[in-house]
């Protein structure tokens, strides 16, 4: 049973390679999980959600509160279950999304550690790294904007990001380059943990 996050700023590829990591451990016989924050189930994820889709940002404090209560709901009901039973879990973002993007808010880094203290710590949080005018060029592509996807903002909050470095759990993979590389990178970290 391995508890696996990727994470990274908009535009690096994370949901794509998150989606590719569970299909790779279920094709080894793995019992895998998927998950995706924000859940879009809880009360506050729904608030996001709506939040998300009609560009109205809350204050930074309410937006910290809304993900603290979502994730809250998904530890309680989804991932200390799945943990229980022995499932791999895959994330799609976790608490490392609410340090970078409140923190460039201008939030309390620490402050927002502490708060996520019930949180599990994963086995594994792979952050996927990249230039934020490459990852804008991504999202642009895509045809998707929202009110994270900001120049300025987004290289704040990949400096945050990067400065998880010395987190036990924690490998940053360059994600700028062609898809296959990445997937390989990650694949073999993710060979390194797996039980």
């Amino acid at each position: 049973m391995s508890f696996i996050v990727i994470d990274g700023i908009d535009g690096c590829g994370k949901s794509s390679h998150a989606r590719s990591l569970v299909s790779y451990l279920r094709r080894k016989g793995r019992e895998v999980l998927f998950l995706k924050e924000p859940t879009g189930e809880s009360p506050a994820g729904k608030r996001l959600a709506e939040a998300l889709k009609s560009n109205n940002r809350p204050s930074p404090d309410e937006e910290l509160r809304l993900f603290i209560g979502d994730r809250r709901w998904d530890v309680e009901n989804r991932i200390l279950p799945a943990l229980k039973e022995g499932k791999d879990i895959v994330m799609d973002r976790y608490y490392y999304s609410t340090i970078a993007y409140q923190g460039a808010r201008g939030m309390d880094i620490e402050e927002i550690r502490r708060m996520n203290d019930f949180a599990p710590v994963p086995d594994l949080a792979i952050i996927l790294d990249i230039d934020p005018e490459i990852a804008g060029e991504r999202i642009n592509r895509r045809g998707k904007g929202d009110y994270f996807e900001d120049l300025d903002y987004l290289r704040k909050v990949r400096e945050i990001f990067l400065s998880m470095k010395d987190m036990p759990e924690v490998v940053i993979i360059d994600s700028s380059g062609p898809y296959q590389d990445t997937q390989k990178r990650i694949k073999e970290v993710v060979e390194g943990i797996i039980r």
